[in-house]
């Protein structure tokens, strides 16, 4: 693995001011004639961001103030990549790949790769080890062998089964491999959106407490590992009908002590910070709502993916009536959780998740969008080009926050240090 960043006992340090601040209680009323509520802390906010922000909330401190529970004003924020760096999702998936964290059996298995597979082969690189094409039909076939042959040698033991012993197992890391090869086909031929239903859609088969218990523990593994790249390769003792594939995959998780802070603070002016994210969203809510990790957000206020259930079981295909939340399905979400019942659209959106750009088109009388600045799908990148176009603006619309890809860090300016690079970058 190349790794560029921090163990946990240095994330500690670096964060902990999120981790030892008091804990205030949720979207405290506020009245601004007894006490004025704290100030964003520097931290590592990029000065002219933190400014302009702390000024917008200075302006909408009264009309905050008495507004009853319900009918706040509220603040938009993404999960991954905005209020921490790394993916929930993500995250999560690599775990149970390298735990083998899956519960449904094989023909179920097989049905979450009905709507993604195609015999047509994939373009280049998506090549074997060979150099050889090959089809997500062929693949998603040798996956399933892998599977049950993971099954047969697990499926009788407790959860979670030990990464150093299931990492010696050649099934284990055929499987992890195409796995992961297979999600990065996905987003390069079918979109990022139907790569991120996928992912989701693994969590099937778990229970409501076993998916909680996976994802807190994929956490406290993530967060103590160092930030960098890793290569996960087929053993030539396992080439399947479409041949052995190799995956490289960056992995990371990192807490963002300027956000920790900017939820509390935010709730001391009355205004509700809403997560509408497209990860899992019990996975989101066991992070954002951990007074561990200093963010400590109500659980009413997390908006993620769903996954339909049944007796407490979750089931591959999408919560009824509940719109997948990338692009257009935020915006749904958000009228109809939020616009509709507040009267009254988002104050501010911070986005830095790769679904949101239909989210910042909608509501353009929203006075205020923070952008992080990391590499984004092209629709997000036409708003990024906007915050830099807006740099030297008095009254900028867009605003840009940087951060370092290789601690996991943000930088106290718009430009970040993307993964593996030494010099700062704008959009």
């Amino acid at each position: 693995m190349t790794k560029y960043s921090l163990s946990r006992r240095s994330l500690l340090s670096a964060a902990g001011a999120a981790l030892l601040w008091p804990v205030r209680s949720h979207a405290q009323d506020f009245n601004p004639d007894i006490i004025q509520p704290a100030e964003l802390e520097t931290l590592k906010w990029a000065p002219r961001t933190r400014t302009i922000i702390q000024k917008f909330l200075e302006q909408h401190q009264q009309q905050s103030a008495f507004d009853r529970v319900g009918a706040r004003p509220y603040i938009v924020v993404d999960w991954d990549n905005t209020a921490i760096v790394g993916n929930v999702q993500l995250t999560l998936f690599y775990y149970m790949l390298e735990h083998f964290s899956f519960l449904l059996p094989a023909y179920s298995f097989r049905t979450l790769f009905s709507g993604h597979i195609s015999g047509e082969a994939l373009p280049a690189p998506f090549l074997t080890t060979d150099k050889k094409p090959l089809s997500l039909q062929a693949l998603s076939e040798d996956l399933l062998e892998d599977y049950q042959t993971l099954l047969a040698q697990y499926s009788h033991r407790p959860h979670p089964l030990p990464r150093n012993e299931l990492v010696q197992n050649p099934a284990l890391q055929a499987f992890r491999a195409r796995m992961a090869f297979f999600h990065q086909a996905l987003i390069a031929t079918q979109g990022e959106e139907s790569a991120q239903r996928w992912l989701v859609s693994l969590a099937a088969g778990q229970t409501h407490a076993s998916i909680l218990a996976v994802s807190r523990a994929a956490y406290e593994r993530e967060l103590g590992q160092s930030i960098g790249t890793e290569t996960w390769n087929c053993p030539q003792s396992r080439p399947g009908k479409a041949g052995t594939v190799s995956v490289t995959l960056s992995q990371g998780l990192r807490l963002t002590p300027e956000m920790a802070d900017f939820f509390q603070i935010i709730q001391e002016y009355g205004i509700d910070p809403v997560i509408c994210t497209s990860s899992f969203e019990e996975s989101t809510a066991a992070f954002a709502t951990s007074t561990e990790y200093g963010y400590n957000l109500p659980r009413t206020l997390i908006l993620g993916a769903r996954l339909s259930s049944k007796k407490s079981v979750l089931q591959p295909s999408a919560a009824p009536g509940y719109p997948f939340p990338y692009d257009d399905g935020k915006v749904t979400l958000i009228r109809t959780h939020f616009v509709e019942k507040r009267k009254k659209n988002p104050l501010m959106i911070i986005a830095g998740e790769d679904g949101s750009a239909a989210l910042l088109k909608a509501f353009p009388d929203t006075p205020l969008c923070c952008l992080i600045n990391r590499r984004q799908t092209p629709s997000m990148q036409v708003f990024l080009k906007k915050a830099v176009a807006e740099l030297k603006t008095n009254s900028p619309h867009f605003l840009l926050q940087g951060r370092d890809e290789n601690t996991g860090e943000w930088r106290p300016s718009a430009a970040s240090l993307y993964l593996g690079e030494t010099t700062p970058s704008l959009p």
